[in-house]
């Protein structure tokens, strides 16, 4: 782990000997392979990498585009994909220099090249600056104001980027030793700059990219109906780079929630389940029917209630939020509603990663609802409090519930829970201050402790809670700057000490990945870890 900092410096030249020609030897004229059909609940609310920071959304990006820089399976040490090589040229780490691989090409047909790479960056600023523009443009009706819920804050850092031939060079406002990190991440996908608009979504159902699979065709899923949505992925036979080149198609199904992928499985409509199930069919789960098989991680996601840092919300107000982190009662939540599967988190960092801790356990864990009544009370609070949580996903309706419960019964607090689609839409609805509070899932960029920090507790977080301190800023940058990652142990604890706090993002729980498959299937092992690539490549048949 202590080295993992300075990855970029030095990166080899990685070359796939045969893998397109190993992809055609298994579909060569009219004998192609049947689909493997993956079974999902995180939808893809978006097709534009520029624009969505949804995990659905990042796990289609991840095998329909390419990044120039990517993770292998059980490695957290990025590789070249794009890109040829990649390193840092200066000692201060504010200048990264890639030479894109040669003889690239996008699913459109056009050749892939270093202005295309920057024309992915650009287009990321350009929405920023768009929402910023028109959130504060009173001519503009609010309903038809452009609202931008996608990856920016993962690209603020970049000052520049010039184009040198076939070489991008990225220049960053500050030191940033995880900026290898952040090219091997859905946020950087490159796109086909004459296939997309600067600062418009691409919104017709396309993606053009030249990733190890090409996007044949895109259906949403049917909330109406419940019928679930579908991604029809087919092995792109001109693609370069690291990854191996499946001989397989996959079909990802995206359904409603658990209970109907559960049906799905028990159907055999899917060959492979890879999204969330409820508990009580987790734990029923035969690990040794050998007709299946199972593969079960120690996951790196975590579950959080994100509270408004600002406005007139009642969870704008510390005393507020700190009761908040007090009553949520997180090993009842993991034993009673979760079943075990997860794990209580009382850190943002979750267990495995440097910098772990338990500062919510410190701050709030000897306190008692009459402690938290007391302190309310006492701060000129008449009780009970009013609070409007939200959250999306059918898997978490009763964990949700469960936790309104707890907030209401020493009558502290008055709950309204309202329900949202997507992801997406919960960020919106907290955007326009419709919600007080809501419930979302991370999942992590890369697996280093910045992933779960810069983006999480600075003031432009894609969690919208416009929340942030100068301390906390340096802090962040002094992290950065540390090439030898585990002299940032205590750095990174200080900083979620503060966190702690103010309670603005409050940890719940951290994941366990379980996936199963049909005995036929391979590679279900790899198809997830804690960077959190979605490898469908690696997915074959026996």
């Amino acid at each position: 782990m202590g080295a993992k900092g300075g990855i970029g410096i030095g990166l080899a030249v990685l070359l796939v000997v045969g893998a397109v020609g190993g992809w055609l030897l298994f579909a060569s004229g009219d004998d192609r392979q049947d689909p493997i059909v993956v079974g999902v609940t995180d939808r893809a609310d978006s097709l534009d990498p520029a624009y969505s920071y949804a995990a659905g959304s990042w796990d289609l990006y991840s095998n329909v585009f390419q990044s120039l820089l990517t993770l292998r399976a059980g490695s957290d040490t990025p590789v070249p994909d794009a890109a040829e090589s990649c390193e840092f040229t200066d000692n201060a780490f504010q200048v990264y220099r890639c030479t894109l691989r040669d003889g690239l090409t996008f699913s459109s047909g056009r050749e892939v090249t270093a202005e295309d790479v920057k024309f992915s960056v650009d287009r990321i600023h350009a929405m920023v600056r768009r929402a910023a523009e028109e959130r504060e443009d009173d001519s503009i009706p609010e309903e038809e104001k452009f609202v931008y819920t996608g990856p920016g804050s993962l690209v603020n850092g970049i000052e520049a980027v010039r184009v040198d031939g076939r070489d991008v060079i990225f220049e960053l406002g500050e030191p940033d030793v995880t900026f290898p990190y952040i090219l091997a991440g859905g946020a950087l996908s490159i796109v086909d700059r004459e296939e997309y608009e600067l600062d418009t979504p691409r919104d017709d159902g396309k993606a053009v990219g030249s990733g190890v699979y090409t996007l044949e065709e895109f259906r949403p899923v049917d909330d109406e109906s419940g019928e679930a949505g579908l991604a029809v992925l087919q092995p792109n036979p001109n693609y370069k780079g690291t990854k191996d080149v499946s001989a397989y198609p996959v079909t990802l199904r995206y359904y409603t929630g658990p209970d109907t992928l559960q049906e799905a499985w028990d159907a055999r409509e899917i060959d492979v389940v890879a999204g969330q199930l409820n508990p009580e069919d987790i734990v029923a789960i035969d690990q040794h029917d050998q007709e299946i098989r199972y593969a079960e991680i120690t996951g790196s996601a975590i579950r959080m209630l994100i509270n408004s840092g600002q406005g007139d919300s009642p969870s704008a107000e510390a005393p507020i939020r700190r009761a908040v982190a007090t009553l949520i009662d997180r090993e009842a939540i993991a034993r009673q509603v979760r079943l075990h599967t997860v794990e209580s988190a009382y850190s943002l960092i979750p267990v495995g990663i440097i910098g772990h801790g338990t500062p919510y356990y410190d701050l709030y864990g000897q306190m008692t609802p009459a402690d938290v009544r007391e302190e309310l009370e006492n701060e000129g609070y008449t009780l009970p409090i009013d609070l409007s949580l939200g959250f999306a996903g059918q898997v978490h309706a009763e964990e949700v519930a469960f936790i309104a419960e707890t907030l209401e019964a020493d009558g502290v607090f008055d709950i309204e829970i309202t329900e949202f689609p997507t992801v997406g839409a919960v960020l919106e609805a907290a955007g326009a201050n419709e919600v007080d509070s809501y419930f979302v899932g991370w999942n992590p960029d890369f697996a280093d402790p910045d992933t779960y920090t810069s983006a999480l507790l600075m003031e432009d977080s894609v969690l919208g809670h416009g929340w942030g301190t100068p301390e906390i800023n340096e802090l962040i940058a002094e992290t950065r700057g540390q090439p030898q990652r585990a002299n940032t142990i205590d750095t990174f604890r200080e900083i979620h000490e503060l966190a702690a706090e103010d309670a603005v993002v409050v940890p719940i729980w951290q994941n366990r990945n379980f996936t199963m498959s049909l005995r036929e299937i391979t590679g279900i092992q790899q198809l997830r870890d804690a960077g959190g690539v979605f490898r469908l490549w690696e997915l074959g048949r026996i």
